[in-house]
């Protein structure tokens, strides 16, 4: 039941932030067709951060991993060799073109913004079992709380990754050791980075995915009419996860959300159905 202005692409062009343009059009496409767009559903003038926010997180995120993908665009189509030999001006040069911290430290960036989408993707799935701020869900996402734990237990799963996230989000690219003599007095430690944004990476399949699995439930106990693109994720969710009608073990929904996540195929019959979100 969010107040839909704050996806507004107006709001954004303002400030002039591509990555949040392109998030706040994004969203506005996945909704729609939704009767949130209409009036019909009565709104807070406001929401939570956690959510009208999206776009400018979101997009903060986007930025980065543009910056990111140019700086490693541009040494693997560098010469990062010691010595360099340039034969035309007949000449040697000794330098540091192997200094990994181009690189480094903006994957150090893209570790930290990918855990920052995943805390808001946590609040945003708390918003959903909190039936004081979930306007009308049931607690927990299920209809027997009290006697069922519902979805209770699958934010600790979120959060307990979330904490991983954190942990591996100090940057690497700081760390360094000097060694060989300190003739190797500064290096870059761009390895462990990647070591680290792999974990980093892998556990935020694992957080959205729950926050797809709420969404999907929570929209079971919905009975406006949804976006086109929400209506066909929650479709392909279904394909994977049935409705928590009881508790049951949900290590299986889990890791079937984070494959399907992992997948793309989501996004991919999502863009289908409504065209590129880019």
């Amino acid at each position: 039941h969010a107040n839909m202005k704050p996806y507004d692409v107006r709001l954004h062009k303002l400030r002039g932030f591509p990555g949040a343009v392109r998030s706040s059009q994004a969203i506005k496409k996945c909704i729609e067709g939704s009767d949130l767009l209409t009036g019909k559903l009565k709104q807070k003038v406001q929401d939570a951060y956690s959510m009208r926010s999206t776009p400018q997180v979101i997009g903060a995120a986007h930025d980065a991993v543009a910056f990111a993908r140019k700086q490693v665009e541009t040494e693997l189509n560098g010469v990062g060799d010691n010595p360099i030999f340039i034969p035309e001006d007949k000449v040697t040069l000794t330098g540091a073109n192997f200094q990994g911290t181009p690189v480094s430290l903006p994957m150090d960036m893209i570790g930290a913004a990918v855990t920052m989408v995943c805390v808001l993707s946590e609040r945003r799935m708390n918003r959903l079992n909190n039936p004081a701020l979930s306007v009308g869900l049931p607690a927990f996402l299920t209809k027997g709380a009290g006697m069922f734990s519902g979805l209770m237990l699958s934010q600790y799963t979120a959060d307990m990754m979330i904490v991983e996230q954190r942990i591996l989000s100090m940057p690497a690219s700081i760390q360094s050791i000097p060694a060989a003599a300190d003739q190797e007095d500064f290096v870059s430690m761009g390895m462990n980075t990647a070591i680290k944004n792999a974990q980093i990476l892998d556990n935020a399949y694992g957080i959205l995915g729950i926050e797809f699995m709420a969404a999907a439930q929570a929209l079971d106990f919905r009975n406006h009419q949804t976006g086109k693109g929400v209506a066909k994720a929650k479709e392909v969710i279904r394909k994977y996860v049935d409705f928590l009608d009881v508790d049951r073990p949900l290590y299986t929904d889990h890791n079937k959300m984070k494959e399907l996540v992992k997948s793309c195929e989501i996004l991919e019959e999502v863009e289908k159905t409504i065209g590129s979100l880019e």
